[in-house]
């Protein structure tokens, strides 16, 4: 009987062990982590971790890139954003930072347009479903700009090819 007991005893031991080293441990999952990022800092990147809303961290960035330009409010920016994540299917975060990425790329390439402006000219060049996402709409203006077109001949070009059939 005492070895009965002592093999129960030892049997509950172990499951009690074995169920404390349970390789799973309570985890959040990355994308509900929070950054705590309410300001742009020096990031040039927007996750979806960071607590700002795009169309703020669109207008801080600006004021940061340039602070002769007049802030636009916030309220336009984010309808430009939402226009451009219907028009382009992408998130409103994913469209700020592929304009800022644009404005960027332009600038080393000695363009002055800003991530808003950009938002709003390729809203207004591009219609709804008519090419894959804004970073496709972006890389296309991009690239004819590099190809000697002005900003206004880009965005031309791109309104023949992607505007509204009317």
């Amino acid at each position: 009987m005492t070895h009965r007991l002592s093999i129960f005893a030892l049997a509950l031991v172990i499951a009690a062990g074995l169920n404390g080293c349970s390789e799973e441990q309570p985890t959040q999952r990355q994308a509900e982590q929070r950054s705590g990022l309410t300001k742009v800092g020096t990031k040039s990147w927007l996750t979806e971790q960071d607590d700002v809303k795009p169309e703020i961290w669109l207008i801080e960035h600006e004021a940061k890139s340039d602070g002769k330009v007049a802030a636009p409010k916030s309220g336009e920016v984010r309808r430009a954003l939402i226009e451009a994540s219907e028009k382009f299917n992408d998130s409103p975060r994913m469209v700020a930072n592929r304009a800022v990425q644009l404005e960027d790329m332009l600038k080393g390439a000695g363009g002055d347009e800003t991530a808003i402006s950009l938002i709003t000219m390729l809203n207004n060049a591009i219609a709804a479903n008519r090419i894959e996402s804004f970073g496709a709409a972006g890389q296309q203006y991009y690239n004819l700009r590099k190809a000697g077109f002005t900003g206004e001949e880009a965005l031309d070009a791109l309104s023949k090819r992607y505007g509204s059939r009317s």
